[in-house]
């Protein structure tokens, strides 16, 4: 993602990965405006939150909407997509008050499904072996997630991150114990 095409709802997600506890005037000062300007746009700090979460899905959504299928299921395309817009994943993943907020759980689950079948299309194209539908998603949100925490702490380029996501998922990081 350009600077450019940063919003603010994108700036106070990666000053609240870093900081759950940000205040509004952290989060306004991050993104070069007054905590005035920020009040204009979100009242209060839970409507700040929730701006930033269905900014995530909103993200998260586009991401995976149109994965084509390949070789390899989309899989790599899906790495592609997600890795860009981690910060707002874990925001998302990262703050359990969301688990009980219906439309946001709702929205969640249904890009949650896109994003398995372009895992499960990656097991029926023989890319992935066989794993429960949960294993899988939570596998590969781990390495997007710790690779999106990389690349804000300037440890791993953006553009080396899906390489590792999908060697690491496919292969590991391991050898073969006898």
């Amino acid at each position: 993602m350009s600077v450019q095409s940063r919003t603010l709802l994108d700036i106070a997600a990666e000053v609240l990965v870093t900081d759950p506890a940000a205040s509004l005037a952290q989060v306004a000062r991050a993104a070069g405006i007054g905590r005035t300007t920020l009040h204009k746009h979100y009242a209060t700090r839970d409507d700040l939150l929730y701006a930033v979460a269905h900014r995530a899905l909103e993200l998260w959504e586009g991401a995976v909407e149109s994965i084509p299928d390949g070789p390899d299921g989309g899989l790599r395309a899906l790495a592609e997509a997600m890795v860009p817009i981690g910060p707002q994943l874990e925001f998302l993943w990262r703050t359990p008050a969301f688990d009980h907020v219906v439309e946001i759980t709702d929205r969640w689950k249904a890009v949650e499904a896109r994003g398995l079948a372009v895992l499960q299309r990656a097991q029926a194209h023989g890319v992935l072996r066989t794993a429960p539908p949960w294993w899988l998603l939570q596998t590969f949100y781990s390495l997007i997630y710790v690779a999106a925490e990389c690349v804000m702490n300037g440890k791993l380029a953006p553009a080396d991150a899906p390489d590792l996501v999908l060697s690491t998922f496919l292969t590991g990081l391991g050898t073969v114990i006898a």
